[in-house]
């Protein structure tokens, strides 16, 4: 029988393998979380916790004898296979070292524009923390090979420099460095105006306005969201059926319900007329965002949270988390913490901790600053009932977040 003296990221998986399991199905037959099995398959050479450690134990105990000959020639062999329907690997940059092309080819730029798709599907499962050195990465090589490039060379490395510069802003923004994702940010608008890219242009803008609605500061985002808006052709219309719901939100935060209302549903007649719902080719939301028509509803209910009307933001964020898709693990983590804060505002504060320690285990596992901040904050308007077990309890844990 095989024994594992230490268990690290590259013999789970080769355990699930040989397992034949899914990352779901592995890790509910460990009874973690799936974002914690794409985690440790994330960092191959990572010894894995003691608890973790013990439940591998056990499960490769139970194995049968197929499942543990397989896994022990999984472990034996130098790499660890790969299945067909395995999620894409992380694209490595470039080393510093390696001599970069003298010139842009059509191969280079299909090669990072799929690298930096494959990065958009690997955020939901893997967090800021492990993506952001590899994206930052790829841009800086981008900035040093368009120093040599001009003409229709240029614009192309541009356009893609600027999707890897405004999701290196989101990354930095999501881990809770509002100064690197700034810089970040302005840097990907620069590159989309140089290059004409008005599509990146207006999302990056959406972009900036989302931090400005996490400063609080709602008639900025307003400002800015609207402006996203401002190009009226065919090929924004995504963007702008996004940047109205932001612009609501803005709204919502300076507290003009009006105005809130009036551009949901702006947001909402370029879904139904102007068809919004589908991503055109290269949209740089796509991918990014759960089906539109689901995030307007969370958009609601966020108008709803911020304009005090708990009850209808109780229905509605239980309703966002009932029909929310199964790999949006950190937004599931982001949307618990403010259905919590509906319950307080409704004057349920058991039903708030429950969901907010939920929120939690999502936003530790997965690094998310957001969420813990949100739940920070939490605590405080938690005040009335701070002796309560329930409120006890969460304080505890939270002091445990670094």
């Amino acid at each position: 029988m095989h024994v594992v003296a230490t268990w690290t990221g590259q013999t789970a998986k080769a355990l699930r393998l040989a397992l034949r399991m899914t990352f779901d199905d592995f890790a509910a037959h460990l009874g973690v979380s799936t974002r914690g099995v794409t985690k440790w398959e994330a960092q191959p050479d990572v010894e894995l916790a003691m608890r973790t450690q013990q439940l591998l134990d056990v499960a490769l105990k139970r194995a049968d004898d197929d499942a543990r000959a397989r896994f022990g020639q999984f472990v034996q062999e130098p790499a660890t296979p790969t299945t067909a329907r395995e999620e894409p690997a992380i694209p490595a940059p470039l080393p510093a070292s390696v001599n970069l092309p003298r010139r842009v080819t059509p191969d280079l730029l299909r090669f990072l524009r799929r690298a930096l798709r494959d990065h958009y599907t690997a955020d939901n499962l893997l967090g800021p923390r492990v993506l952001l050195p590899a994206i930052t990465a790829h841009a800086d090589t981008i900035e040093q090979l368009a120093r040599d490039a001009s003409g229709q060379s240029l614009d192309d490395l541009l356009q893609v420099g600027a999707g890897y510069a405004e999701f290196a802003g989101w990354l930095h923004q999501d881990a809770g460095d509002a100064e690197a994702a700034t810089a970040w940010y302005r840097r990907a608008l620069e590159w989309a105006e140089a290059s004409q890219d008005d599509r990146m242009a207006a999302f990056v803008l959406t972009r900036r306005a989302v931090q400005a609605i996490g400063v609080r500061n709602g008639a900025h985002a307003a400002r800015l969201a609207n402006a996203a808006q401002r190009d009226r052709g065919a090929e924004t219309i995504r963007i702008r059926a996004i940047a109205a719901q932001t612009e609501a939100l803005g709204h919502a935060v300076h507290g003009v319900g009006s105005e809130a209302d009036r551009a949901l549903d702006v947001a909402e007649m370029l879904l139904d007329d102007g068809g919004a719902a589908s991503p055109a080719e290269g949209d740089p939301s796509d991918g990014r965002y759960c089906d539109l028509r689901l995030y307007l509803k969370i958009s609601r209910a966020k108008c709803h949270l911020e304009l005090g009307r708990a009850s209808a933001a109780v229905s509605a964020f239980t309703a966002v988390l009932d029909n929310l898709p199964p790999d949006y693990h950190r937004d599931r983590g982001q949307y618990l913490s403010r259905l919590a804060q509906a319950y307080v505002l409704a004057g349920s504060p058991e039903e708030a901790c429950a969901c907010a320690e939920e929120s939690f285990a999502i936003a530790v596992t997965t690094g998310s600053s957001r969420t813990l901040n949100d739940l920070r904050n939490l605590l405080g308007q938690l005040r009335p009932w701070a002796s309560s077990q329930a409120v006890v309890k969460l304080r505890g844990l939270l002091a445990t977040a670094v």
